[in-house]
């Protein structure tokens, strides 16, 4: 009688549970391409997802221009032009999955991100307070961290290849430096224009965050659940 009743009983269940696990994206690198097409920051950006669970996801990327590797320290011929930009960015990202289904999955995230720019000019000039200097050597080294929450799907194109977009918003802070060598103050109104003539000594400034983009994925790694 008690092996009747395993078998009618436990047997269907065990049968079920193993019908109703689901596969899934473990692990998945991924790339955004998206990133290089920014106007301020253009960068390199790539990193892993990791899902522990299948409504469940942790993104981790690392992001740089690599400009900083293919300009010159010295560059004594650069007259009034931007000879050194290096870039560096780091997000972390937690993903929640609303259909963590085959195709498509919609997600609710938020990330926090770090990110540092630095500029180098020579032989340029400066608008500060509606006034206008030379110089010999300028630097100007900005640190920005901020979150942002955001909505994207993901859309799997086969049994490896992904592709998302998302779209977001959220807060970001500015600290910033400018420093100027060899500075003299002009005379009227210079007639070319410079980068740093765009650029200004903030030290902290709180600024709105817009994150909208998409990336490319490729699973290194099925789970199942």
């Amino acid at each position: 009688m008690k092996g009747l009743w395993i078998v009618l009983v436990v047997g269907p269940l065990l049968v079920m549970g193993q019908t109703s696990s689901r596969a899934y994206d473990k692990v998945t690198f991924k790339f955004t391409p998206s990133t290089l097409m920014s106007l301020t920051s253009p960068a390199w950006q790539a990193g892993f997802e990791y899902r522990p669970k299948r409504n469940f996801g942790i993104n981790t990327e690392f992001g740089s221009n690599l400009s900083g590797l293919g300009y010159g320290v010295d560059c004594f011929s650069c007259s009034g032009q931007q000879y050194y930009h290096a870039n560096f960015k780091m997000k972390e990202e937690f993903r929640w999955y609303m259909t963590p289904g085959p195709n498509p999955e919609w997600y609710f995230a938020q990330e926090v991100f770090v990110m540092r720019d630095n500029y180098k000019l020579r032989n340029g000039y400066s608008n500060q307070d509606s006034l206008y200097y030379t110089f010999g050597r300028a630097e100007y080294d900005r640190l920005v961290f901020g979150t942002a929450s955001k909505i994207g799907v993901l859309y799997n194109l086969n049994k490896y290849w992904r592709l998302e977009m998302f779209i977001g918003l959220g807060v970001r802070v500015h600290r910033s430096n400018f420093e100027l060598w060899g500075e003299k103050r002009m005379e009227g109104k210079p007639s070319s224009d410079s980068p740093f003539n765009r650029a200004r000594p903030v030290n902290v400034e709180m600024l709105p965050h817009p994150s909208i983009g998409f990336k490319l994925g490729y699973v290194l790694w099925k789970g199942t659940e």
